[in-house]
C-alpha cells in the first residue's frame, strides 16, 4: 500500500483551526468518495473523457482543501491526461489516485488514535 502524506495543519487551518468542523469534511469526503470512485472506473472504461475530468476536478478540489496535496497533484494529471484523451495514461492515473485515496484514508484514521498534541483528530 502507498503511503499518503496529508497536511492536517494545512487542512486544519482552511477550516479556520475548527477541528470538530474539519472531521465532519473528512467524514463527508469518504462517504461521498465511493460515488466518485465508481464515476471515475466508468468513465475510463466509457472513454467519456468530459465526465473524467469534472470527476478529477472535483477531487482535486477536495484533496486541496483538506490538505491532501498529493492527492491534488495526481487529480490534476488526470485531468490533464482527460483533455488530451490518454486513455492510457489516464488509467494509471486513475490507479494511483485510488491508491493514494485508500491511503490516505488509513493515514487519517491512524491519526485519530495518536496521543500526542501534534496528532490530528484525537
Amino acid at each position: 500500500m502507498m503511503s499518503a502524506g496529508w497536511d492536517y495543519t494545512a487542512a486544519l487551518e482552511r477550516v479556520g483551526g475548527d477541528e470538530p468542523l474539519l472531521v465532519e469534511l473528512i467524514t463527508i469526503f469518504f462517504e461521498e468518495y465511493p460515488k466518485f470512485a465508481r464515476r471515475l472506473t466508468q468513465s475510463l472504461s466509457q472513454k467519456d473523457f468530459a465526465n473524467l475530468r469534472e470527476v478529477a476536478h472535483s477531487l482535486k478540489g477536495s484533496l486541496g482543501y483538506l490538505g491532501a496535496s498529493d492527492g491534488e497533484i495526481l487529480a490534476r494529471a488526470v485531468e490533464q491526461a482527460s483533455l488530451a484523451g490518454d486513455s492510457a495514461r489516464a488509467g494509471d492515473l486513475v490507479a494511483q489516485l485510488m491508491a493514494y485515496i485508500e491511503a490516505l484514508r488509513q493515514t487519517m484514521l491512524s491519526s485519530a488514535g495518536e496521543p500526542n498534541d501534534a496528532s490530528p483528530l484525537q
